[in-house]
């Protein structure tokens, strides 16, 4: 019998891979990433995404907040806060406006890599 992991999630290692073509500013924030810099959106909408803390999650999580209290929720525009978020973020790194989508383990990427190199560290 063998025993180990059956598979891993690598999305936020591969954001800072050398062959990875998002916008330069969306990977320094990956990289300079803490522990704590990350937050979930999206848990009363109903669709829950991991990204780094910034003004638009900031904002997107108060205003889902304030939706969620309300007697006859409507999410519709909380989500269109969200709509092309993540392309802002990947295109143009819009710090602002952008969803930099990272998880927890942001916090432990500390460099940008070749796919490779990345790969023959975790095998």
């Amino acid at each position: 019998i063998m025993l180990g992991a059956q598979g891993v999630q690598m999305g936020t290692r591969f954001l800072v891979a050398e062959e990875c073509h998002i916008h330069p500013r969306y990977k320094e924030s990956v990289l300079k990433a803490k522990d704590i810099d990350t937050l979930v959106t999206g848990k009363f909408a109903g669709h829950p995404a991991r990204v780094l803390k910034n003004k638009m999650a900031v904002n997107f999580i108060r205003q889902e907040k304030s939706e969620a209290q309300k007697e006859n929720t409507d999410f519709g525009g909380v989500e269109e806060l969200g709509n092309g978020s993540l392309h802002r973020a990947v295109e143009t790194g819009d710090a602002e406006k952008g969803s930099y989508m990272a998880g927890e383990i942001s916090g432990l990427v500390t460099k940008e890599q070749p796919v490779a190199e990345i790969l023959q560290e975790v095998t």
